[in-house]
């Protein structure tokens, strides 16, 4: 179980979890030196942040724990494996001395619980950020010392604030019940967030109401950015600058580019999972492929990348192993390396998956191995 370094009001203190302070020191601080020539393995210098899975039988989820690795070193475990105890969606603050997670454990009566805690790079000074009669779920840091998450109530989701020492946690804008609110998006200069939220409307035939907000970090002003309706729910990705989003969805494989200033969408082809680069130029996303020439039938999901505007599209993983499917995590700063998921099946029946990690050179198509794991945006942290 997690235990908090600092006591709240209406939080539960749990038993002491056994660490070895001076192993996981040693472990951490003596990569430091291996990683700093980390590029000439293809990928540059950094850490990642990221959770693993434990599995249940039938291939459900037992429990999950943080880890850190880099493409030069093993992983370490940052918190500690309970039964029903989940943490996930690492986030890093900007200096790298703080990673904010969600922290999920399941009550005898099966109900969850879901919080953000912090903690630092070496599994040390633990912190309970939030608070209240909410679920609290997938923090983004954002600049200096605020996080950025949504907070879900029993009728309504609103996107909310924090500080790093878990004070000052207040809802910064609420959407119209019942939208449910995607993970948050931090403008690049930090004055803005960015928002998806979405429900359905309508009672013959159902449809999606999708809303894009721009919403001032300082006030909670929102902007709307879009107001539609969509036959089916939908991802949507934004732009670093917040000017255009990428509307997508796993099952119809189908990509669209909206511009949130003329309101226009326009086709990007087949794909889904889409992730921009941080300078807005190009787009790495993942596209299902037929295999027929083979005398037997192949499918995988390989990594493609693109320009911004839907040209120049070509293929990245060249893995031709059945069911193999690779999707963009974050992109690196130079725009060049991409952190992908890869998934697999453990089982014939394709229910029982495993995730590992890749740094991908979009320019050379040179793959490094990282972990086994499965990390999220906000996951790596570069020097």
């Amino acid at each position: 179980m997690l235990v908090p370094t600092t006591h709240q009001p209406g939080l539960t203190m749990h038993a002491p979890t056994v660490f070895s302070a001076m192993a996981l020191l040693l472990a951490l601080a003596a990569p430091a030196a291996v990683d700093a020539a980390s590029p000439a393995s293809g990928a540059p210098p950094g850490w990642i942040v990221f959770s693993r899975a434990q599995l249940n039988a039938d291939g459900t989820q037992r429990s999950s724990s943080l880890w850190l690795a880099t493409p030069a070193t093993a992983a370490r475990r940052l918190t500690p494996l309970a039964d029903h105890e989940y943490n996930a969606s690492g986030s890093w603050s900007p200096r790298g001395t703080r990673i904010a997670f969600q922290h999920g454990s399941m009550a005898a009566n099966g109900t969850d619980r879901f919080d953000i805690f912090s903690v630092d790079p070496l599994g040390h000074q633990l912190l309970q950020l939030t608070s209240g009669s909410g679920n609290f779920v997938t923090p983004a840091w954002g600049p200096g010392n605020r996080i950025a998450l949504v907070s879900k109530y029993r009728h309504h989701d609103c996107l909310s604030i924090v500080e790093a020492d878990g004070h000052h946690q207040h809802d910064l804008f609420c959407p119209p019940s019942p939208a449910e609110v995607a993970r948050p998006v931090w403008s690049a200069d930090g004055r803005s967030i960015f928002i998806h939220a979405g429900y359905y409307t309508g009672s013959l035939e159902p449809f999606w109401r999708s809303l894009a907000y721009r919403v001032d970090a300082r006030t909670g002003a929102p902007f709307v950015l879009t107001d539609r309706v969509l036959d089916e729910p939908r991802f949507l990705e934004f732009s670093p600058d917040g000017s255009r989003g990428i509307y997508s969805d796993v099952w119809t494989n189908a990509m669209q580019l909206i511009d949130f200033n003329t309101g226009r969408l326009k086709s990007l082809g087949r794909g889904y999972a889409p992730r921009w680069s941080s300078n807005g130029s190009r787009i790495a996303f993942t596209r299902e492929v037929f295999d027929f020439s083979q005398p037997q039938f192949h499918y995988y999901e390989p990594l493609f990348v693109m320009d911004a505007d839907g040209s120049h599209v070509r293929r990245v993983t060249q893995s031709r192993i059945d069911n193999h499917a690779y999707t963009a995590a974050q992109w690196s700063a130079d725009g060049v390396h991409v952190l992908v998921n890869r998934r697999v099946y453990l089982d014939p029946s394709l229910t029982i998956t495993r995730h590992s990690m890749r740094i991908v050179n979009v320019d050379t198509r040179v793959v490094t191995p990282v972990a086994d794991g499965y990390a999220e945006p906000g996951a790596w942290f570069e020097r």
